[in-house]
């Protein structure tokens, strides 16, 4: 716990601090397709694979314009992955240049990215130590099974922790795909400003709300107005970020009472089997 701390607390200084996440934002998106394609291509043959619901998957994400046809005429995962990341990867640069375009610049997009990414990281720190306080309870358990608790813990600890990472990356790149940019004049108000934002983390300095506040925020100019005249709204909102009035309570990691089956799906949601999974 100690170390996974300490990556998530470097990784926010860092993004408080300004650092530029361009490399890291198209990193989200390449990982994004690749779990995509893990999970509805498995292996090298066609018939193997579920290409309706990974487009469906897909358009979660980003607009994808490739065809079934097209996926098909692939031949192998590889390929498709190849296709859909170029998509993905092209799609966030037009929205990039969209906004520089209409800001004036790459600013403003960088910063809606910072405001993001760590409104993102926040949500799922805080959603991770709650399962990992579930996983502390009952690990003591896996002694009667003839398992080490300590080494268990470690082992399941880091593949959590790991899926977390995933999901924060997930979040990014719905959230940055589905993003609303207004370009406004000075001193001109947002069409719909955003009002009465509920965030269920702790008010503390790594999981308060300051920065999902920030991330709806204007973004500052030098003259006191607004970065460029970008502001920005969303329409689908990730689980970090809630408009209602007032905010539904926030979701609750499912406890496992006891350790599936070998042929029972996983409990970590994976759709594999617990044996190939989480039981190895």
């Amino acid at each position: 716990m100690n170390e996974q701390r300490k990556i998530i607390y470097r990784r926010r200084q860092q993004i408080l601090d300004g650092e530029d996440l361009r490399t890291e934002a198209l990193e989200a998106v390449e990982g994004a397709v690749a779990r995509l394609i893990d999970k509805f291509c498995p292996g090298e043959f066609v018939e193997e694979w579920d290409v309706d619901e990974l487009l469906n998957a897909v358009r979660e994400y980003f607009p994808v314009r490739l065809t079934r046809p097209q996926i098909d005429a692939a031949g192998s995962q590889k390929a498709v992955q190849e296709m859909l990341r170029e998509e993905a990867v092209e799609l966030y640069a037009e929205r990039e240049r969209s906004v520089a375009d209409e800001s004036g610049g790459t600013e403003a997009w960088r910063e809606i990215e910072r405001r993001v990414m760590l409104a993102m990281i926040d949500q799922g720190w805080r959603e991770h130590l709650y399962e990992m306080d579930y996983l502390q309870e009952g690990i003591n358990l896996r002694a009667m099974g003839q398992q080490d608790p300590l080494s268990e813990w470690q082992r399941e600890g880091f593949d959590m922790f790991e899926a977390m990472m995933g999901i924060i990356e997930d979040n990014f790149v719905r959230y940055m795909f589905h993003i609303d940019v207004q370009v406004l004049e000075q001193d001109e108000k947002p069409r719909q400003p955003v009002r009465r934002l509920s965030y269920s983390a702790p008010e503390d300095p790594v999981q308060g709300s300051t920065a999902l506040q920030a991330a709806t925020r204007p973004l500052p100019g030098e003259d006191g107005g607004m970065l460029g005249g970008a502001a920005m709204s969303a329409g689908p909102m990730p689980s970090a970020m809630q408009t209602s009035e007032p905010g539904p309570p926030p979701a609750q990691p499912v406890k496992v009472d006891k350790t599936p089956g070998r042929n029972e799906p996983c409990w970590c949601g994976s759709g594999k089997k617990f044996k190939v999974c989480h039981g190895r």
